[in-house]
């Protein structure tokens, strides 16, 4: 199993399931007229990343070992 490419899909798993929270979608914040541009950033990064972490942090870890399995055996072959 090779570790970086198992790194780099889980990252990039895990990111492409944060992204509708990352773009603002359900997130409230740009209806608040006293939120600033950082806090809006800082609002939709933090709860883009860290809303429902659990359930990315296993979908992704599932797909990332899942494909290393895959491409160990098309290696083999």
């Amino acid at each position: 199993m090779n570790i970086k490419m198992l790194i780099l899909v889980f990252l990039i798993v895990y990111l492409a399931l944060s992204l509708p929270a990352l773009f603002g979608i359900g997130f409230v914040i740009d209806w608040v007229p006293e939120a600033t541009l950082l806090q809006k950033i800082n609002g939709y990064v933090l709860i883009g990343l860290t809303d429902n972490y659990l359930f990315k942090f296993v979908i992704a870890g599932l797909i990332s070992i899942v494909l290393q399995l895959v491409m160990s055996k098309r290696q083999r072959n």
